[in-house]
């Protein structure tokens, strides 16, 4: 498919029908610019407008333009708690999350650079049944790791076992933004969201995408973990990349 045209309905249905099966689409050899890439995404729903950045405000909302880039242009590896080299499913701290993301590849290192993805549904389903039975109920908080400032840090909770609108499957909901779990003593629920967050992520669960210039990868929030595989090429080479996110529900 050429992205940059318009769909046609059955081409939209058929793209929706692949996610719901495998989760994780790529569309190799996409060249987009960032309002093709806009306009791609609105076929599924409400695109989430980005806020002003660098000068930038009307072009800058049609996409989110993520980088390893320093402020002088330079690759760098910022470390911080919410660097996205840590599992995570975009924006969990939002009363409705994002049901779907697409990653556009405009430059990408000659090595390194890779993404993860990990399956929360298989996840789910390999678990014991004592472990489910456990699990049954529970409400997992998330907050934004990347605000420091307390009084900002608002709060949401969440099924930690969350139902997909369009298969019916139960998938684990964690990651990096999960703070703690509703109504159980602090200490013992980050225990339980460390030890479900390690069984999510064995190989076993996970693709790990190289990224060719061009690629667009489109990804299902409502089953899926990911992260930026963290190495020495990262610190080397540039990475730029447009994300284009659409709406989700509350999760159920």
């Amino acid at each position: 498919m050429d992205l940059s045209r318009p769909l046609r309905p059955e081409q939209r249905d058929e793209i929706v029908a692949r996610l719901i099966d495998h989760h994780v689409l790529v569309f190799p050899d996409q060249r987009l610019t960032r309002e093709e890439q806009f306009a791609f995404a609105a076929h599924f729903g409400e695109v989430e407008a980005h806020g002003a950045h660098r000068g930038e405000a009307k072009r800058y909302g049609v996409a989110h333009v993520m980088t390893n880039l320093d402020a002088e242009g330079r690759p760098a590896i910022r470390r911080s708690p919410a660097a996205n080299y840590h599992w995570h499913t975009d924006k969990p701290y939002l009363p409705a999350p994002p049901m779907l993301t697409m990653l556009h590849a405009v430059e990408v290192p000659p090595r390194g650079g890779d993404t993860e993805f990990a399956n929360t549904a298989l996840a789910y389903e390999a678990l014991s049944e004592p472990m489910q039975r456990r699990i049954a109920g529970l409400r997992v908080a998330f907050t934004p790791a990347f605000e420091s400032d307390p009084a900002r840090r608002t709060v949401v909770d969440h099924p930690l076992v969350r139902t997909h609108p369009d298969t019916g499957e139960k998938a684990l909901y964690l990651g990096n933004h999960a703070t703690h779990i509703v109504g159980m003593p602090e200490a013992e629920g980050r225990a339980l969201l460390a030890e479900l967050l390690a069984h999510a992520t064995q190989r076993r669960f996970v693709y790990r995408h190289h990224w060719r210039e061009g690629d667009l990868v489109v990804w299902d929030n409502r089953c899926l973990l990911h992260r930026l595989v963290l190495d020495e090429g990262l610190g080397r080479y540039r990475r730029v990349m447009h994300r284009s996110i659409v709406t989700g529900t509350v999760p159920v």
